[in-house]
């Protein structure tokens, strides 16, 4: 099972630090991929972020454990690619997400100083 949530910000579209999903009508990942995808040949598609919030059983953690990576997965760098190329199913399930991913340094800087933003709000009561 995998989180995701819709992106709006045409920036993280783009971004190959953002990992994108594209969703089958029952749930299941089709794709991942750090490119916009699907790509916008006619209609502007509705894309996608797999935020990387999983949920194994333990016997789907061993079996990931045991599969080889495939060559999507080694050129893309997105783990659960290693499911999809073996033939497993990946649950994708929506979440809506105001949070901050934090994958690069510059995404850590901007996340702590969100943090200290939101902590000096709290210490002065909002004002």
């Amino acid at each position: 099972m995998n989180a995701f949530t819709e992106l709006a910000d045409v920036g993280s579209v783009l971004d190959h630090n953002v990992v994108k999903v594209v969703v089958a009508a029952r749930g299941d990942a089709l794709m991942f991929s750090r490119q916009p995808i699907p790509y916008p040949k006619g209609d502007r598609p509705k894309y996608l972020r797999q935020l990387g919030l999983y949920g194994f059983t333990g016997p789907a953690l061993q079996r990931f454990r045991q599969l080889q990576q495939g060559p999507l997965e080694r050129a893309e760098g997105v783990e659960m690619l290693r499911f999809i190329e073996h033939g497993h199913a990946v649950q994708m399930i929506p979440v809506l997400d105001d949070g901050v991913a934090v994958d690069t340094p510059d995404d850590l800087a901007r996340a702590a100083n969100l943090l200290a933003q939101q902590a000096g709000g709290l210490i002065t009561g909002g004002r």
